[in-house]
């Protein structure tokens, strides 16, 4: 009588839990359940990160004879791996350990996940042994090895294998290419490339998204054809534009004229060619066969890590016929990827799927005659599983309940009474909870009904202490045996720490962790929304690209705490100046992005640009410092200066630029020009890089002659660029464009071997000069300047006393500690050092003799006016006077009349230079020029 009162669903537990229980026995223990946690440092959609884990679950199985639970889960750490990122995402593994989450066993793969591992030893895996796969970082697994509870298998770039590999497809090819971004991760193995480059007598060529767009870097790769490209790591591009992995690899594959090859298994077959990697399915095999013997009681310390892996050739058959390479010549072992099939392989599945659907049908079938078993159990075996299910039911801190088709509860576990406090059985929603939420929980009862499947939803309630939390809910209609509805069985889990947690990773993901404005990725987002309601108002928009003016000098004299507090009161005044309709965000450094919407007047964007820029401007009083800061601002407009998120930031960062090369602390709206001007400009850095290669630099020489003299005593060494197509370009043009690219530094080394060298050919057929003058510029002087200038001169067997170096008065006037180190050493050797276009700078006279320098060249622009100007007259008399005084020679340039010459003699003037005597002339016309020419 007491089983025709029990329901239905809990019969049918009772009948399950019998097919592993003997009939005429009392119920053995049920066996320890093995609880592993899988921790990947990559997102879900990773392409390897899927196959791992199922690759991880079957040899797992295998290897623990125990049933087994695998916790998956997936960091997405490629870029965000800050420390804040860590911590939160620990903090997420913690509160479900608090949930009853624990570990026999820790598998972590990845840099980051080893890293997270270590971090929370203690407080998330409570000394749970940790194996490690796929980790490169060398550093931090001998780092952690020494007292550290775990083992595991590293993964290392097979990088002399590559090589070779290179060398055998590309023999004819002397350079590597190699495609990195800013991650520190994979920027790491450029020095191990480049030692074994340089041991093969190869060269490396870096196409550094750092410096790079993702357009600049395709335009790069389009011009290279049959070339080993390897990417060691492209996630975002100089303009912090960020591709996911797969979209990165579709993009370069498809713009590269040449193949791409990896260190790492992962893209290879989706758009990469191939390369030399780890042999995956080995290390997985290792990880197994290890977290089998710690489970069985090895401790994880005492198993060496297994340093010594396999290397395999991989590479897709598609990617080789694209760019003609045979797969004959790969290793004899390669690996290849997306074959053609055979038979078997197009047709097996289908073969296996028959078996396995019969396999299944015979498990249907014993599943049947088992239940028909089950229900030939006694009254008594089924009261006594009736309270071990309770007993189970009860120990589970979810909230487990049942109710029948009228909504009348018939079962709860005591998590439930304990959460709700009340026991629900015997009553409805209505009894229990108050008539708002009562006919929630009735709702989302009738939608799983109709759905007639499980049906998931989130649920706010008050719990006994007074607390509002928020339960996830699963909730499944039940059935009889004919299909007819009885009752609806329900689990809902405290779910509020973690959304939280997750509340709070997406507000670290989308917002400045400083000034907690919009960073980039939001700011994206919303400016699209907002370009999209635009347009259909027709409404005008504008983009205020703000940069605040020599903050640098604020971080490196005050210290980065008072600049941090800065940047943090700037983004509040801000903030707190504009509607909440429009955009406030920082882009990161001193650059924030300022976006007026629902704007009618073009005019009211520029007056609110300024209104800005002078609110900035007022005083800051920050831990005791009283700071002013001027701010510069670049504004576009929609639609007139562009119609997407990109080009409207991209145009307002141009603007920006003109608005500091105007003189800072003021604005400029975007123009054309601008992005003409860029484009020419990249294009001139373009042929200035191939111009570097190919040698098309000159040099012209400028005699100068010491007054009463016919044969010049010195020259002055003057760099040329005869551009093929664009004719001779300017010195003004194409010397600042080499400082900030870097190349100068290359291009003086050759100017001033060059010029020595000229000067040594010159005393030797007879032309005997005093010195040999070369301008260098500021961006070469750094602590290897003047080993690099002494190795130059004895290499040639050049008199450093010959040599007299040009610098420009401000970076005299500096004063830094290096540049005086790298001069007095140059010094010591004999070399002078002359301040060239003197007067143009910001010295004065008086500090001439803390300088140390034996040349002062006066510029041009006071001695073109000195006959009708009497300020540069009496400027050039100054100089004169107080150079004689301090034994200082003094060279006037641009000399280009008599009346120059007359006048700067007059003055006591005795070396002259400039067009008057001698124009810029190539070395062999110099010589052609001067030879016999005899003395005064």
């Amino acid at each position: 009588m007491c089983s025709k009162r029990r329901p239905f669903w809990l019969a049918v537990l009772l009948l399950s839990w019998s097919s592993w229980l003997p009939a005429d026995t009392t119920p053995p223990a049920a066996a320890k359940t093995t609880s592993i946690l899988l921790l990947l440092a990559y997102e879900p959609l990773y392409p390897a990160a899927q196959s791992l884990v199922q690759a991880l679950s079957g040899q797992l199985r295998q290897q623990v004879k125990q049933p087994l639970q695998l916790h998956v889960e997936y960091m997405d750490s490629d870029l965000l791996n800050s420390t804040t990122y860590l911590q939160q995402f620990g903090n997420l593994l913690h509160s479900k350990q608090q949930q009853g989450e624990r570990y026999d066993l820790a598998i972590v793969a990845g840099n980051s996940a080893l890293q997270l591992a270590a971090q929370e030893q203690q407080r998330v895996l409570a000394d749970t042994p940790v194996v490690f796969m796929n980790v490169s970082d060398t550093a931090l697994i001998r780092r952690l090895l020494p007292g550290g509870n775990l083992t595991g298998v590293p993964e290392l770039p097979f990088v002399y294998e590559f090589l070779a590999l290179c060398r055998s497809l590309f023999a004819d090819r002397q350079t590597l290419h190699v495609i990195v971004d800013s991650r520190s991760g994979q920027r790491d193995f450029l020095p191990l490339l480049q030692q074994a480059t340089d041991s093969l007598g190869k060269t490396l060529q870096v196409h550094s998204l750092t410096d790079l767009s993702w357009d600049e870097l395709a335009s790069e790769l389009q011009q290279l054809r049959r070339q080993p490209v390897l990417l060691l790591s492209a996630y975002q591009d100089r303009l912090q534009q960020p591709k996911a992995f797969r979209d990165a690899i579709a993009f370069l594959s498809e713009q590269s004229a040449s193949p791409l090859w990896h260190l790492w298994p992962q893209g290879i077959g989706e758009g990469l060619t191939g390369g030399v990697v780890s042999d995956r399915d080995f290390s997985v095999q290792q990880v197994a066969a290890m977290a089998g013997q710690i489970l069985q009681g090895t401790p994880a310390a005492s198993l060496p890590v297994h340093w010594q892996l396999t290397p395999v050739t991989l590479a897709d058959a598609r990617q080789l016929a694209r760019f003609d390479i045979s797969a004959s010549d790969l290793p004899a072992a390669a690996r290849l990827l997306h074959q053609q099939n055979s038979f078997w392989q197009r047709y097996g599945w289908v073969l296996l799927l028959m078996v396995t659907a019969s396999g299944l049908t015979g498990l249907v079938l014993f599943l049947i005659w088992s239940e028909s078993r089950r229900r030939q159990l006694s009254d008594e075996q089924l009261r006594d599983r009736t309270r071990l299910i309770r007993n189970i039911l009860d120990s589970i801190p979810d909230l487990i309940f049942y109710k029948d088709n009228q909504g009348v509860y018939v079962f709860c576990n005591k998590p439930f009474v304990r959460v709700m406090g009340t026991n629900p059985v015997g009553k409805t929603d209505f009894d229990v909870f108050d008539q708002q939420t009562a006919e929630f929980f009735r709702s989302k009862d009738s939608e799983a009904v109709a759905r007639k499947n499980m049906n998931a939803n989130e649920e706010w309630v008050h719990s006994a202490d007074g607390r509002i939390i928020l339960l996830e809910t699963q909730k499944t209609p039940i059935y009889d045996r004919k299909g007819r509805h009885i009752g609806v069985f329900g689990l809902s889990r405290d779910v509020t720490d973690l959304k939280k947690a997750q509340q709070n990773l997406e507000h670290i993901a989308h917002h400045d962790a400083l000034t907690n404005l919009p960073n980039r990725l939001l700011l994206n987002k919303k400016l699209e929304y907002a370009l999209n309601l635009a347009r259909r108002a027709e409404e005008h928009l504008g983009i205020l690209y703000l940069d605040l003016d020599r903050f640098k000098d604020i971080n490196d004299t005050i210290g980065h705490d008072i600049g941090d507090l800065l940047l943090k009161d700037v983004a509040h005044r801000l903030h707190n100046n504009i509607r909440d309709s429009d955009i406030c965000s920082r882009l990161g450094g001193d650059e924030f992005i300022v976006v007026l919407t629902n704007v009618n007047d073009v005019q009211r964007i520029q007056e609110k640009c300024e209104q800005l820029l002078q609110l900035i401007a007022q005083p800051y009083s920050l831990q005791g410092h009283l700071l002013s800061v001027f701010a510069s601002a670049g504004i576009s407009v929609f639609p007139q200066h562009g119609t997407s998120v990109d080009e409207l930031i991209r145009n307002a960062d141009a603007a920006l630029h003109k608005a500091k090369e105007l003189g800072r602390n003021r604005s400029y709206q975007y123009e054309r020009q601008l992005t003409d001007s860029i484009h020419s400009r990249m294009s001139l850095e373009q042929d200035l890089r191939s111009a570097m290669e190919t040698r098309q630099f000159t040099l012209a020489f400028q005699p100068q002659f010491k007054l009463g003299s016919l044969q010049p005593l010195r020259a002055e060494a003057l760099l040329r660029w005869p551009h093929p197509a664009r004719g001779m370009i300017s010195p003004l043009e194409f010397i600042p464009l080499a400082e900030t690219s870097g190349m100068i530094i290359e291009l003086g080394y050759w100017v001033l071997r060059s010029a020595c060298q000229q000067f040594l050919f010159w005393r030797e057929q007879g032309l005997r000069l005093e010195k040999i003058a070369v301008n260098v510029s500021p961006v070469q002087i750094n602590s290897s300047f003047a080993n690099t200038v002494a190795d130059i001169l004895q290499q040639l067997n050049f008199d450093p006393h010959w040599l007299e170096l040009e610098v420009t008065e401000g970076l005299m006037m500096s004063g830094t500690t290096e540049v005086s180190q790298q001069i007095e050493q140059l010094r010591a050797l004999g070399v002078e050092f002359a301040i060239d276009d003197f007067g143009t700078g910001y010295s004065s006279l008086s500090k001439l003799k803390s300088m140390p320098v034996s040349v002062l060249k006066i510029d041009q622009s006071f001695v073109r006016d000195i006959n009708d100007d009497i300020n540069d007259f009496e400027i050039v008399r100054a100089i004169v006077a107080m150079a004689g005084s301090l034994g200082l020679t003094v060279v006037a340039e641009g000399v280009e009349t008599a009346a120059h010459e007359s006048t700067l003699q007059d003055l006591g003037c005795e070396w002259m230079q400039g067009y008057y005597y001698a124009k810029p002339m190539a070395a062999d016309e110099f010589y052609q020029c001067y030879r016999n020419t005899p003395d005064a």
